[in-house]
């Protein structure tokens, strides 16, 4: 499939999409494993920060509103944890304020539901090949 990013079968990309409607995680884990790349799910924050705990986790998308630990509080943990790790926050209910908060916290970046499904993989595609490119044998 031409879609598919190449990536080492020693180290293949994780995502880790977090979402508490189960209906709209499942799609986008439908959608982003067409790409070819690992991708796990969790439907809460707290369940996030034990499977990002386990290993291999490269990129969250995580909604913003959830419950137990919302989006914002996923990404300073997750930062605080692992700075190189890549989130993406994505929210029906968005402000300016919001979104400032999230990219001085860390986020790749903030997305807006409901969005275009193709510009959505584009930019995460963007995020991925940071990563194949800071990898030995990856373009420099």
């Amino acid at each position: 499939m031409k879609d598919q990013l190449e990536y080492s079968q020693e180290r293949p990309y994780s995502i880790l999409v977090v979402d508490d409607e189960p209906g709209f995680r499942d799609m986008l884990k439908w959608h982003l494993d067409a790409l070819g790349v690992e991708v796990a799910t969790a439907q809460d924050g707290e369940e996030a920060m034990k499977h990002a705990a386990k290993g291999n986790v490269l990129l969250v998308i995580t909604d913003l509103t959830m419950p137990r630990l919302n989006g914002l509080e996923l990404l300073s943990k997750l930062k605080e944890r692992n700075p190189g790790m890549e989130v993406v926050i994505l929210t029906g209910f968005g402000s300016v304020e919001t979104a400032v908060s999230a990219m001085k916290r860390g986020a790749a970046d903030f997305i807006l539901k409901p969005f275009d499904l193709d510009s959505f993989l584009k930019v995460i595609k963007g995020i991925l090949g940071k990563f194949k490119d800071e990898r030995p044998g990856g373009a420099q």
